[in-house]
């Protein structure tokens, strides 16, 4: 009869082989086996391979065809070479990266449509457009407030200015009426010297 292992005791004994085997792992990094001369087994390699390795790491800008010749299906595996210069070879992946292959768009991704040209909205007035003309009509009235505010106090000040000067004018007539003129004033005093003199007349004479 098979003996039912306990969850815990699953648990306890996978993390006891996973220790055992990083240990094992730990202790191989620390102290790799010696590997004998004469076991090592030679690759064996064919013609063809060898002059293929050498002719790519002797590939240089001058072995590489024009970029403005490639097309989408030209071969861009020997630009990859290390011979060949990271200026020359960005330009050729540019050129891939360019093929209609590497541009399709899905629909779904926002940032892949065209935000520089925008259509025109016609007689389509956004809420944001409407919210600009209410700001723009409400600083309008304020300005016709204030002007018409400052006109208000100017003509207050204008008539109050003239009804001061209204004020004063009639305060210096009525003056100069209470005032008796030159004219009268000799007349009065001829009038009071001809009493005097017709007074003196008739005294006895002593």
């Amino acid at each position: 009869m098979i003996k039912q292992e306990s969850p815990f005791s699953r648990w306890s004994r996978r993390k006891q082989q996973t220790l055992q085997e990083n240990l094992a792992e730990e202790a191989m990094l620390e102290h790799p086996p010696s590997i004998d001369d004469s076991s090592e087994v030679p690759i064996a390699t064919t013609s063809t391979e060898t002059s293929e390795v050498t002719q790519e790491a002797q590939l240089t800008d001058a072995d590489m065809p024009d970029i403005e010749s490639l097309t989408e299906d030209s071969d861009f595996s020997p630009f990859m070479s290390a011979g060949v210069s990271d200026e020359l070879r960005n330009l050729a992946l540019r050129k891939l990266f360019r093929a209609p292959a590497f541009n399709i768009c899905d629909g779904l991704d926002e940032y892949d449509e065209d935000y520089t040209s925008f259509e025109a909205l016609g007689n389509i007035i956004t809420c944001d457009m409407k919210h600009q003309l209410e700001l723009e009509q409400a600083r309008r009235e304020a300005e016709a407030e204030a002007e018409q505010d400052a006109l208000n106090r100017l003509e207050t000040d204008a008539e109050a200015t003239d009804q001061f000067i209204e004020t004063r004018s009639a305060e210096a007539r009525g003056s100069e009426q209470e005032r008796p003129s030159d004219t009268d004033t000799r007349t009065a005093d001829n009038d009071a010297l001809s009493e005097d003199t017709d007074h003196d007349e008739k005294l006895p004479c002593a």
